[in-house]
């Protein structure tokens, strides 16, 4: 049995901290709002049992071997005292965040543990604390390194997986590119997948992408323009759903557009890239999100 401390309950921290906690995991679930219980709605994962939810970092007893940071990227200096708490040398950090700068953002709060970035596919939704409606997936790549195929054996592989990959750059910028696409796209229509059968959208959401994968490709990683094009394809045909950025502007919450917009227009100014389209659209996200926070 791992102890796994999951910090930030939101839809993808609930679900994942659900699943583990399900499977006999001593799971402590740091959050703002209390709550005691997990409910997951979901066709294909479903759960619900109790839950050991903390609001206090002084509650803690100390470090703790293994944390999953799932708060959105821009909350992760408010997430600093828990990660003081639950920090040590023998501490590993999952960022648990979109974009491809979590390592960084993170590490100076982490203190002397080890700080490791992932990918994750979780689509959800917070419905009240401890309680999400999930719709597809729940994976988390990451470097193929010791401490993440340790960690990979408490995830039963099925309803919850952690996969070490030797090819995590490449997973990172299709993740990215991806959330170009969704979030904003999403998030300024405040509509749901559903835009993406008009074949307008579906081209500029197919520039967005190339985009992208061209900053991508000068930052290493190896990805191709036929995946942006397989993507808008699948788009198409009319998924339901929404983006994390589309909840969020629903619910008047501030939005994570610089971990996503930012991270690309800091890695394409570094390689010279022009990226008019993210830069457009980070622009209005931005001009939004200050609305948001008044």
């Amino acid at each position: 049995m791992a102890q796994i401390a999951v910090v930030g309950a939101g839809s993808v921290g609930t679900y994942f901290a659900a699943h583990l906690a399900a499977a006999g995991h001593d799971v402590i679930a740091c959050v703002r709002r209390p709550f005691d219980r997990y409910v997951v709605e979901s066709k294909e994962a479903p759960a619900e049992g109790p839950a050991r939810a903390v609001t206090d970092p002084a509650q803690l007893d100390g470090p703790v071997p293994w944390v999953l940071l799932t708060v959105k990227a821009h909350q992760t200096a408010g997430a600093a005292p828990w990660l003081e708490r639950l920090c040590g040398p023998r501490t590993t950090v999952f960022v648990v965040q979109n974009g491809v700068e979590g390592a960084e953002r993170t590490a100076p709060y982490a203190g002397p543990a080890t700080v490791i970035p992932s990918v994750v596919y979780c689509g959800a939704e917070l419905l009240e604390p401890g309680h999400i409606r999930h719709y597809s997936r729940g994976t988390i790549f990451t470097p193929d390194v010791p401490a993440a195929r340790d960690l990979a054996e408490s995830f039963d592989g099925e309803r919850v997986q952690l996969i070490p990959t030797a090819s995590f750059l490449e997973e990172a910028w299709r993740k990215l590119a991806t959330n170009t696409i969704v979030n904003g796209l999403t998030g300024l229509t405040v509509r749901d997948l559903r835009i993406m059968t008009d074949p307008a959208m579906g081209e500029l959401a197919r520039a967005i992408g190339y985009e992208a994968y061209a900053v991508g490709r000068a930052e290493g990683a190896d990805v191709a323009d036929e995946d942006i094009d397989k993507l808008i394809a699948g788009l198409a045909k009319g998924m339901a759903g929404g983006s994390s950025m589309l909840y969020d502007r629903r619910a008047g919450r501030p939005l994570e557009h610089d971990a996503l917009y930012g991270a690309v227009l800091r890695a394409a100014d570094r390689h010279g890239i022009d990226v008019p389209l993210h830069r457009a659209v980070s622009t209005l996200l931005a001009a939004i999100n200050a609305g948001i926070e008044g």
